[in-house]
C-alpha cells in the first residue's frame, strides 16, 4: 500500500521516508493523533512537546505514563539510554511503542506469565519475575560484549525446574536497518565461537548492515549464559511488525548464518502475534488501543475515501 500524496499532505506527513512501510506507519500515527484530537508539532506524527510531557499523550494510559516518568527520572542512575524529547512527542518512536506494549505486562505478572508461556512453551516458564526497559547487564563491560548494547525490554523468568531464564527483546516499528554498523570488537568473535551456533565462514556478513545490530544484540543475550553463568538459558527476541519488509528480509538473511539443527536462541516475533497472545488472556482496553494505534493499517484506506 503506497499512501496517497494528498492524504499525506492532509495529515502532515508528506516528506521523504527511506521505505514505504515507514511512510505508511508515519501516516497511521498522524491519523491516530487526529482521532484523539491532539495538536501536532512540526509534523503530523509529532505531538506538541509541552502538551506531550504534561499529559503523557504518547502513552496508552496513565499507568504506562507513570512507568515512563520513573524510567526517565532514573535513567542517569541506571545508565539507560532513553531518548528525549522523542520519547514524549514522537508517535513513531519504537521506544515509546515498547512501553505501550510491555508496560501493562510489567505491572501484571499473572498476565505476562500467561503470555510468555503461550509464546515459548518449550522454555517451561513457571512465572515471570520481572520486566525491565532499556536494560544492559553492563554497558561497555568486557565480561559481556564490551559495547553499549542493551535490550529494549528484558524479561526474567523462573522455569519449572526453578532455574532462572531470560528473554531479551529488541523492538522495531518503522526502522529500515540501514544505519552504518558500529566498530567491530574482538569480543564478538569470542562469544560467537563459544556459542557454536554460527557458520563463521560467513562472519563478514555479520559485521555489516543490516545484520550487525541483530548480531550484537543476539551476542549480548548469548554472553549472559553461554560465556557467563548469569542465567541457565536465554533467548533473543526480535520484535517487528509483519509488514516491515526491511526487518523481515534481514531476519531471513540472518537465519542463513546459523549452523543447521541447533538451538540458536533467536526468536523472531511479529507484533501481530504478540498482540494476539495478549488478547487471548486480556480483554482490557489498552491492548485494543495498542492494536488500533500501531497495527490497523486499513484505517489509511478508509481515510482516503
Amino acid at each position: 500500500m503506497k499512501p496517497d500524496k494528498q492524504l499525506r499532505k492532509k495529515y502532515r506527513t508528506d516528506y521523504r521516508d527511506r521505505t514505504e512501510f515507514a511512510s505508511i506507519a508515519r501516516l497511521l500515527q498522524s491519523i491516530w493523533r487526529e482521532e484523539k484530537g491532539y495538536e501536532s508539532g512540526n509534523y503530523g506524527n509529532y505531538l506538541d512537546l509541552d502538551f506531550a510531557k504534561t499529559t503523557g499523550a504518547n502513552f496508552l494510559n496513565q499507568r504506562i505514563f507513570e512507568i515512563v516518568k520513573t524510567e526517565v527520572k532514573n535513567k542517569h542512575i541506571d545508565g539507560k539510554v532513553i531518548q528525549e524529547p522523542r520519547i514524549w512527542n514522537n508517535l513513531l518512536s519504537s521506544q515509546s511503542l515498547a512501553f505501550n506494549i510491555f508496560g501493562e505486562l510489567k505491572l501484571n505478572k499473572g498476565l505476562s506469565t500467561q503470555v510468555f508461556k503461550e509464546l515459548y512453551p518449550k522454555r517451561k516458564i513457571e512465572q515471570i519475575d520481572s520486566i525491565e526497559f532499556e536494560y544492559s547487564p553492563g554497558r561497555k563491560n568486557n565480561k559481556y560484549t564490551g559495547d553499549s548494547s542493551a535490550f529494549d525490554v528484558f524479561v526474567e523468568y523462573t522455569n519449572g525446574l526453578n532455574e532462572k531464564g531470560f528473554i531479551g527483546i529488541e523492538v522495531k516499528y518503522a526502522e529500515d536497518l540501514k544505519d552504518e554498523p558500529s566498530s567491530h570488537k574482538e569480543k564478538y568473535d569470542i562469544i560467537a565461537k563459544k556459542s557454536d551456533i554460527f557458520d563463521l565462514s560467513q562472519r563478514d556478513k555479520l559485521r555489516e548492515k543490516p545484520l550487525q545490530q541483530i548480531w550484537r544484540d543476539h551476542l549480548l543475550a548469548l554472553s549472559l549464559f553461554v560465556v557467563n553463568d548469569d542465567y541457565k538459558i536465554g533467548d533473543f527476541v526480535y520484535l517487528y511488525p509483519f509488514d516491515n519488509d526491511s526487518c523481515k528480509s534481514a531476519i531471513d538473511e540472518y537465519k542463513l548464518i546459523f549452523k543447521a539443527d541447533s538451538d540458536n536462541y533467536f526468536q523472531p516475533l511479529t507484533l501481530e502475534k504478540l498482540v494476539g497472545a495478549i488478547k487471548k488472556y486480556c480483554s482490557e482496553t489498552w491492548i485494543n488501543d495498542f492494536e488500533n494505534r500501531y497495527l490497523k493499517f486499513d484505517k489509511i484506506e478508509s481515510a482516503s475515501r
